[in-house]
């Protein structure tokens, strides 16, 4: 299997899907046909991955799967699977599926990426997307504009002066940017509530600021700089799960779990030790994983609802138990709940800060402590209290219900495979860790 072309296929297909569907005018249709190349890409990603024996399997010069790439192909093929399932037919249109699979093109090949100057070009195509959605829907993008546009500045510029402190300094604030970190954070609430849910996620949740950091910073950023981006990724984690408590809308309160758990990513990546990231190349699998199901499950609720507010209590559990059993499963992966997806990475996260000193342990104890109160808070808002009732059936799709049963055989699967996905990932982060710094001359980012 080793020996077919299964890269570029998974590289080409949602490419390809984006072309066809730009010309179906039918959404109905249109969102059929995104779905066979998203199902398609998933195959095709999940193959990649098996196939990949410790060499890489390059296509052209600039992608090949890696110890790095292989194991994210199938997990953002899925996260963008999950996306359109999770869309309800009556807010799917033609162009949303294109800006999907081209969403999912980028991500897919940014991941598999070996040159720096074509991953830089993916990223700043990715911050395209969401402007088109929020520009097509007519809302206001000046903020969204002058984050992202900082972003890209300082990422080309950075670039430019790799090799020197200058230049991973840059190229630090631009992802620390790209990733929302205090107090660069005012774009991502304000894209959650802009934008459609869906281009939100898939914008927010692959978190291509970690593999930029990946592939462009570690190991020759000086140390100082880490540890001063380690101190404001811990202080986000815990504003972000505060922020989540005291939200009264629930766009907001995913928005600002989002931006706790990437701070949480970020931190073990800034710890740039082997434990640290081992524990952040394993969050950056069940973090993404475990948030898409959970905004699976609220995005179903908005279709049938409208918006949502956690001002009041809605007693939804009796007409939709599936979404509520959904929400809860995926929302304590998030935080490490044991037996799911996210428990071995969060438990690798404080055992590798524990170097770090008690004081960081117990502050990332209290970040994952306001998230899972965050959630909680939420579940108990939508699901529990006064009993509505409708005129009209509000049971589950049977594309809903694939979704459910794919989420839950994910996050609980995840949990049980977890012990060989830490092995692998541990050698990953020794390999990262141990390559050589990046040159300085000009000639070696070409």
């Amino acid at each position: 299997m080793s020996d077919f072309s299964w890269l570029e296929l998974t590289l080409l297909l949602p490419l390809l899907g984006a072309v066809i569907v730009a010309f179906i005018k039918v959404p109905a249709v249109a969102m059929r046909t995104s779905l066979g190349f998203f199902i398609a890409t998933l195959i095709t990603a999940t193959a990649a991955n098996l196939a990949f024996a410790g060499t890489k399997i390059a296509w052209l010069k600039h992608f090949a799967v890696d110890d790095l790439a292989a194991p994210m192909l199938p997990v953002l093929a899925l996260l963008h699977l999950l996306t359109l399932l999770g869309t309800a037919k009556s807010r799917v249109s033609p162009m949303f599926c294109v800006r999907l699979l081209i969403a999912a093109f980028v991500s897919l090949a940014a991941v598999t990426c070996q040159t720096p100057w074509m991953l830089i070009a993916l990223l700043v195509l990715g911050v395209l997307v969401p402007l088109w959605d929020l520009m097509s829907r007519r809302q206001p993008v000046r903020g969204y504009l002058i984050h992202m546009g900082l972003f890209v500045v300082l990422l080309v510029v950075g670039w430019q002066f790799a090799g020197q402190q200058v230049g991973y300094g840059l190229l630090l604030l631009a992802l620390l940017l790209r990733g929302g970190i205090v107090p660069l954070h005012g774009w991502l609430p304000t894209l959650f509530q802009g934008a459609a849910y869906g281009t939100a996620m898939v914008f927010v949740l692959p978190l291509m600021e970690v593999l930029a950091a990946l592939r462009l910073l570690l190991p020759s950023t000086p140390e100082w700089m880490l540890n001063a981006a380690s101190v404001v990724c811990l202080i986000t984690a815990v504003y972000g799960g505060g922020m989540a408590i005291v939200q009264n809308e629930v766009r907001k309160f995913f928005a600002h779990l989002c931006l706790s758990q990437t701070a949480l990513v970020m931190f073990a990546v800034m710890l740039h030790t082997s434990n640290g990231l081992t524990s952040a190349l394993c969050l950056w699998i069940s973090s993404a994983l475990s948030l898409a199901g959970l905004a699976f499950s609220v995005r179903a609720l908005e279709a049938r609802f409208g918006a949502l507010s956690l001002r009041e209590h809605h007693g939804f559990y009796e007409q939709v138990p599936g979404l509520a059993v959904c929400f809860m499963i995926t929302g304590l992966a998030s935080v490490g709940f044991p037996g799911t997806i996210g428990f071995v990475p969060m438990e690798l996260l404080i055992s590798g800060s524990a170097d770090q000193g008690l004081g960081v342990s117990f502050i990332l104890a209290i970040a994952a402590m306001f998230n899972g109160i965050a959630i909680l808070r939420a579940y108990f808002a939508l699901f529990t209290g006064k009993r509505t009732t409708t005129s009209v059936s509000l049971r589950k799709t049977p594309v809903e219900r694939a979704g459910i049963i794919l989420i839950t055989l994910t996050v609980f699967l995840g949990g049980w495979f977890s012990p060989g996905v830490v092995a692998s990932r541990h050698e990953t982060a020794d390999k990262l860790l141990g390559r050589t710094g990046k040159p300085a001359a000009p000639a070696s980012r070409h």
